[in-house]
């Protein structure tokens, strides 16, 4: 018996076979869906049944390939604990940066209404984290404050929009698809409208932006 027959035999016997093939039908479903719409929650769902459809068919394994069933659960384990000490380190290194705002950040907080803080490291830093903005010292100095602005809008747009990274990050291993959402190109629409797409569009060239070309043409589609 090879691997296919033994796998949809272990199936049929174990009566999932049809539970099996609607989840796979949705699954498929979803993912069409984020296809044509690249919307996150379409992803989302799309790795979420695939996550339940492996799980499923794997436990109900009978025979030799219940071993992928141990396989499975080690991928998971080890990619969580990656995941847990990547985000714990991360934190660790935020709590060490942060320095004391300035004006400017006090001012911008009020303007946009989001938690920011002032990272002390001339590297050039902005990111959206556990609900907060983080900007660099760095950052502020290569960039006017009108620049600043279309930095904060971005990472605004991530922080209530964007998928949460972490549960990005784990359905993405757990679904075995390994396959992240980007969000860069709707986060750039909403920093261009909000303050300017000129304004933007400085501030990606001035921070060398991996692809700011391509990121730049997507604005004017």
């Amino acid at each position: 018996m090879n691997t296919i027959q033994c796998y949809l035999s272990c199936l049929v016997e174990s009566g999932l076979i049809y539970p099996f093939v609607g989840l796979l039908g949705v699954t498929i479903t979803c993912l069409f869906v984020f296809l044509i719409n690249r919307k996150y929650g379409s992803l989302l769902g799309s790795q979420t049944f695939m996550t339940i459809t492996i799980t499923l068919s794997l436990f109900s394994m009978q025979c030799d390939m219940f071993q992928w069933l141990w396989i499975y659960l080690g991928i998971i384990f080890i990619g969580t604990l990656i995941i847990s000490i990547v985000k714990h380190y991360i934190t660790l290194q935020i709590s060490y940066d942060i320095c004391k705002p300035s004006p400017f950040i006090s001012k911008l907080k009020r303007q946009f209404k989001v938690p920011i803080y002032l990272l002390d490291t001339q590297k050039i830093k902005a990111f959206a984290y556990q609900k907060k903005i983080y900007l660099s010292i760095g950052l502020l100095e290569r960039l006017n404050n009108n620049e600043i602005k279309a930095v904060v809008a971005h990472e605004k747009y991530h922080l209530y929009h964007s998928p949460n990274k972490i549960l990005s990050s784990f359905l993405a291993l757990t679904s075995l698809t390994f396959l992240r959402y980007g969000d860069e190109y709707n986060a750039d629409r909403y920093a261009a409208k909000t303050t300017g797409i000129h304004n933007l569009i400085n501030a990606l060239k001035k921070l060398e932006i991996r692809d700011y070309n391509k990121r730049i043409r997507k604005l004017y589609y």
